[in-house]
């Protein structure tokens, strides 16, 4: 991230823009996680006349890097200062039902609506596109449960505990493997392979496959296969 040598301004812009946004509504359904989200255009009719008045412009810009796709989000005040949030990128894999144009766009499309959201703190008034808010995941952390909707068990660390031992990475034909179930999801639903992927690996906070231990991937292994039993019957 980088920024001016003085946010002063903008920061006092930005608590503006966030006491003064609304709680949107979730006007587009995920057909892999049967859940809904607020979409880019909704987020931006709500956010951009606020952060208008409120001297603020804010430009996103599509990132390609390394076979990763994404957007980086620049915040520019009429002061003259700014914060560059530096970039989002995702993963990005070919998807049989898209072409490379429809691929990239809905990637790009997918990292700038996440980044705005966390940017600016955007909250809906269903909180289920990621089946749980922050709170709600940390809390199936610490209880080392599923939630209704299936999603996998994440382990909890104590706070204050050492970690006495590090969980066993997961093996490269584990990753294979997941790769092949989300790329399956992909083409069942129609939903791009960034998305899927995002989703999954978003239980456990991480946006790359390799920083999954050998217990994540399976658990995530086999609540993709219980949703791709689903979509075929």
């Amino acid at each position: 991230m980088k920024m001016s040598e003085s946010i002063q301004a903008i920061a006092k812009a930005l608590v503006e823009v966030q006491k003064s946004l609304p709680s949107l509504t979730k006007d587009r359904e995920n057909p892999i996680t049967r859940s809904k989200y607020v979409t880019l255009d909704a987020i931006n009719k709500a956010l951009l006349p606020i952060t208008s008045a409120n001297g603020l412009a804010v430009t996103q810009y599509p990132v390609v890097r390394d076979g990763r796709i994404g957007c980086g989000t620049l915040v520019v005040h009429t002061s003259g200062e700014y914060i560059d949030f530096g970039e989002y990128t995702i993963n990005n894999e070919s998807n049989k039902r898209m072409t490379a144009a429809q691929e990239g766009g809905s990637t790009i499309t997918y990292a700038k609506r996440y980044q705005l959201s966390a940017i600016f703190g955007i909250v809906t008034d269903e909180d289920t596109d990621g089946n749980g808010s922050p709170q709600h995941r940390q809390g199936q952390r610490q209880r080392g449960s599923r939630s209704p909707q299936g999603q996998p068990r994440q382990s909890h660390q104590s706070s204050g505990q050492p970690n006495q031992s590090r969980p066993a990475a997961a093996t490269n034909q584990q990753r294979t493997a997941l790769m092949s179930l989300f790329k399956q999801a992909s083409e069942a639903t129609g939903t791009s392979l960034s998305s899927v992927q995002g989703y999954y690996l978003g239980q456990f906070n991480v946006n790359n496959i390799a920083q999954l231990s050998a217990l994540q991937t399976g658990e995530i292994a086999e609540v993709v296969k219980q949703k791709l039993a689903e979509v075929s019957k």
